[in-house]
């Protein structure tokens, strides 16, 4: 497929990254360890709130990219099959017209549920479900919601005590009052992705950063459209 000259500008850096078969995801900071002045030996980990915010989910490397990393948080996380966001990214643009991508702003969910049939599992998506039927959903789900005149790609782990667990691609784990969500969740769109083996299942846990509450309107973009080239597949 032939791509515009514009989606390859600055690319050298990128392709050398990918060449070294280093993640594109930036990886947390060796957590720190101090010594407890009571006990002799005794040690704490101590963790800096973006390594919490950031456990169990994939960041977006692009602006057009938060349904591919949700994919990813998804794949990686929940069924323990580690998908890069690159190599979503990079199988979608070789099918997908990439001046197709730009104009909508982003991924569809069929691009994403072709990828996910294209590596095994089986994929759907609904429309006007209700907060209840979201709640009663075993597994993690990606949905869109509309932020800030933007529509975005979220992965929901779970609802309880009032309020929606997120992992966030802009910003990173995150929760949020029920009827806040409600107000942002898009046309009770729900995307549902089933691993080939119910093996591949993880055990879901509270998280400590399902405690964290920030401003709901964050979300990461302006960060580049850069292509990579097809390393992966």
């Amino acid at each position: 497929m032939h791509f515009p000259s514009h989606w390859f500008k600055g690319l050298t850096g990128t392709l050398v990254i990918l060449m070294a078969g280093v993640s594109l995801c930036p990886s947390s900071a060796p957590a720190q360890t101090r010594a407890d002045a009571g006990v002799l030996g005794a040690t704490k980990k101590v963790r800096s709130m973006k390594e919490i915010r950031g456990e169990r989910v994939v960041r977006q490397k692009w602006e057009m990219s938060c349904g591919a990393a949700a994919l990813s948080t998804l794949l990686t996380y929940e069924f323990k099959d580690n998908t890069p966001e690159t190599a979503i990214v990079v199988w979608i643009l070789h099918r997908v017209d990439p001046v197709r991508v730009r104009a909508r702003g982003g991924f569809s969910l069929l691009d994403l549920k072709r990828f996910a049939q294209a590596r095994g599992y089986t994929a759907e998506g609904f429309t006007g479900m209700s907060m209840e039927e979201l709640a009663a959903e075993k597994s993690s789900v990606i949905v869109p919601i509309r932020i800030k005149g933007f529509d975005h790609f979220v992965v929901v782990r779970g609802i309880a005590d009032g309020r929606v667990d997120i992992a966030d691609p802009g910003f990173g784990n995150i929760t949020m009052r029920v009827d806040r969500f409600q107000t942002l969740w898009k046309e009770g769109i729900v995307f549902i992705v089933h691993p080939p083996s119910d093996l591949m299942m993880t055990e879901q846990k509270p998280l400590m950063s399902s405690q964290i509450v920030p401003d709901a309107t964050i979300i990461q973009r302006g960060i580049g459209t850069a292509l990579p080239a097809n390393m992966l597949y």
